[in-house]
């Protein structure tokens, strides 16, 4: 039987290189937008590192809570303010990156983040992320586990995603030895392949110290479509 390699995430902000490289070596990638997480904590779905002023700076978007309520799905986390962070953060984005090699190439991806009529944090990202895996060349295809039929939680429900897409490969992050049972994923007929991500080293223009780890504006900032897809391809 042909292997097919599903990918689950949630939808982060501005993902890293990481993030898209996983993408790419997966025949089916699932953001992971129907969970619960709390909008008050410092999640990915809401934040990423950039430099500004040569240092490391966390860009987070302000999100909406409810009172008495702790923990929301993802799919239902609204931006707090967003004409505030419109008006705040493209500033931002504009006086950090507005000297580097690409930025007239590269500014109206952050633009469409901004300018996106949407409230909810987790669909703006995910129509960021389907952008930039175009202009990318990345064609996985991509599913939203709420159009999925879910009730498990776990790696149950990893299992149950992998089991509706019809593969038979979960491709896992670096972070997830810590709560993946690998044993439950072999009895239900999935092989597990782990991504093995190397984070590859390019020219920064605003640091002599190369920084990993940042949001993949920066290598578009800094190497332009091609050489950033080159990058995320071939780590």
């Amino acid at each position: 039987m042909e292997s097919k390699i599903i990918a689950i995430h949630q939808p982060n902000f501005f993902p890293w290189l990481g993030f898209f490289n996983k993408i790419y070596n997966s025949d089916a990638f699932v953001y992971l937008n129907h969970v619960e997480n709390n909008p008050r904590t410092s999640i990915y779905t809401k934040r990423v590192k950039i430099l500004v002023n040569k240092q490391e700076y966390w860009l987070t978007v302000s999100l909406k809570s409810e009172p008495q309520v702790v923990f929301m799905p993802i799919n239902e986390m609204r931006i707090d303010n967003p004409e505030r962070l419109k008006d705040k953060q493209l500033k931002t984005w504009e006086l950090t990156y507005k000297k580097a090699p690409y930025f007239n190439n590269t500014f109206h991806l952050i633009e469409n983040f901004y300018n996106n009529p949407s409230p909810f944090i987790a669909e703006r990202n995910i129509t960021c992320i389907d952008e930039i895996c175009k202009t990318l060349n990345i064609t996985t295809t991509k599913v939203n586990s709420d159009s999925l039929y879910l009730k498990s939680t776990s790696n149950e429900l990893l299992i149950d995603i992998i089991k509706q897409l019809k593969g038979t490969v979960y491709r896992a992050g670096g972070g997830a030895q810590g709560y993946q049972q690998d044993e439950l994923f072999i009895k239900n007929g999935i092989a597990l392949s782990p991504q093995k991500f190397q984070h590859p080293v390019y020219k920064q223009y605003n640091s002599s110290n190369f920084v990993a780890g940042l949001s993949i504006i920066d290598a578009l900032m800094n190497l332009g479509f091609l050489e950033t897809e080159l990058l995320i391809k071939n780590a």
